[in-house]
């Protein structure tokens, strides 16, 4: 019986030594996928609108609800955790021990005299015996140690907080590019209904054209060619619109499928602002200050400086205080309880021969995000300038196709009286027409470009748009929280701005001075 145990053990053992993989099946993906998709919409508030969304409401949604961003934050509550737990590290180890000693007879021993003769027999130990022993272990290295993990992981956490905060600024200036690009092409689709129609019945004309052969074969062909381009450019409206869609539905995480307007965006928005004699002076201070990328980057700096101070105590002897509180229920002994204190030093001499390479690798760290920091700098001065100088090249080209729709507007105007006359009127309203809807859809995709490029140029000075504290009370408080945001302190004036954030910053060192 004893044999057939023994066979079974090893079998399990030897089981559980040689385990494979095991794929998932595909209805096991299937029913993974099903509940993943049931819970992206299950969080949504009963109060979210379904009708019609406004631009606050968009960014409130988006800071609510976008996966992106709550992933980022996640990330920082783990950072958290993780920083606890290295603290807790560096507090000294309180073990308790308790051991049960029994025998089935005496632990006795023979005594001698000094002429060596034995003696009774001795028992100075009971049968059965139970001690306790409660003690503080502490290694001073081992502390020294864990501080400076602690110190790394408390800036790993800042770096968690950093990459939330830009996630949070790019999800803004996501929103907001698709927001404008889908609301243009809304305003678009209006328009392309009375085209529509145009076209019927430009088809059905050219339909009786070929049919009594009045017209000529090529200008049939021409006539078709434009039917076509008009077409075509239909398709390619109705393609942008349904894409800035979809991505401003991915980005504030409602369902694919619901259907909504999009209401207009606030008149400031659309406001060109004159940025001529912009200071770059405050910008770039500005942006040195705000930058999440130059944040993370010091943090990162900072954790390899520690390294180099890890690196130093690592190759230090250990000194273990080991005081304890013990007890033993020996009756034989005088003293049943007593208090104990050893200390221990203990060092690899190895540490010593490695420690001038640790050394070397922990300051080449430095030097690396010493250099990366430069690098990231660098960046951030030069794309400073680069959004300056797309917002006020856009800002010409914006001009231009403003200009070039109100002609377009004016040519349809002197066509579509007389279109019905002929074939020839036809192709020339049709045309006129186009020219109008592709004059619209320019404009609205530059005036879309040019917004996304003013919000480029508060995103290089690291401007946060969107409160990420408020990220946990419901969408109706956000929104309130947006609106202040984009009312107040003249945030909607980028010059404006500069001043106000330029002097805060200096009045903020002044008043730490």
């Amino acid at each position: 019986m004893v044999k057939h145990v023994l066979v079974f053990i090893f079998t399990l053992l030897l089981g559980a030594c040689t385990l494979t993989p095991e794929p998932m099946s595909a209805e096991e993906r299937f029913s993974e996928a099903n509940r993943n998709v049931g819970k992206l919409f299950a969080m949504k508030s009963t109060k979210v609108p379904r009708k019609r969304i406004n631009y606050y409401q968009a960014l409130a949604l988006g800071l609510k609800y976008n996966l992106d961003y709550r992933v980022k934050m996640a990330n920082t509550a783990l950072q958290a955790d993780q920083l606890t737990l290295a603290e807790f590290a560096m507090f000294p180890a309180l073990n308790t021990s308790t051991s049960f000693y029994t025998r089935n007879n005496d632990l006795a021993s023979f005594g001698t005299t000094s002429t060596g003769q034995l003696t009774d027999v001795l028992n100075s130990t009971p049968r059965t015996l139970r001690s306790i022993r409660l003690g503080l272990s502490w290694n001073i290295l081992d502390f020294g140690v864990s501080y400076v993990r602690a110190k790394q992981q408390g800036d790993r956490y800042l770096i968690a907080r950093e990459e939330a905060r830009k996630q949070l600024q790019q999800l803004s200036q996501d929103i907001r590019r698709a927001y404008w690009e889908a609301y243009g092409a809304q305003q678009l689709m209006h328009d392309t209904h009375e085209f529509q129609e145009l076209l019927t019945n430009a088809n059905e004309k050219l339909t009786e054209a070929i049919a009594d052969k009045t017209i000529p074969k090529e200008n049939i062909l021409h006539y078709q060619e434009a039917i076509l381009e008009g077409r075509r450019h239909l398709i390619q409206l109705k393609y942008k619109y349904d894409k800035a869609m979809l991505d401003l539905k991915h980005l504030v995480n409602l369902p694919l499928g619901v259907h909504f307007t999009l209401e207009r965006p606030p008149v400031a928005l659309f406001r060109v602002q004159n940025l001529k004699n912009l200071d770059f002076r405050k910008v770039d201070a500005i942006s040195l200050v705000n930058r999440p990328e130059l944040s993370q980057q010091s943090y990162q700096h900072r954790i390899a400086k520690w390294g180099v101070r890890s690196a130093i105590l690592q190759a230090l002897p250990g000194i273990t205080l080991n005081p304890g509180w013990n007890y033993n229920s020996n009756k034989f002994l005088v003293n049943n309880l007593w208090v104990d204190k050893s200390v221990d030093i203990a060092w690899n001499l190895l540490n010593l021969a490695s420690l001038p390479t640790a050394l070397d690798s922990a300051e080449a760290q430095v030097q690396y995000e010493q250099l990366k920091l430069m690098a990231i700098t660098l960046a951030v001065l030069t794309e400073t300038r680069y959004s300056y100088s797309r917002y006020q090249n856009l800002t010409t080209e914006y001009r231009i196709a403003h200009m070039q729709t109100q002609n377009a507007n004016a040519l349809y105007q002197l066509t579509e009286n007389r279109y019905h006359a002929s074939l020839a009127n036809y192709q020339q309203a049709m045309i006129a027409k186009l020219k109008v809807i592709t004059s619209k859809m320019d404009e609205n995709l530059l005036l879309s470009d040019l917004s996304t490029a003013l919000g480029e140029l508060y995103l290089s000075t690291g401007f946060d748009l969107l409160p990420y504290e408020v990220s946990h009370q419901p969408v109706p408080i956000i929104v309130q929280k947006i609106k202040k945001r984009f009312t107040t302190n003249n945030t909607m004036d980028f010059n404006a701005y500069v001043n106000k954030t330029y002097n805060g910053i200096f009045a903020r060192k002044k008043k730490l001075a």
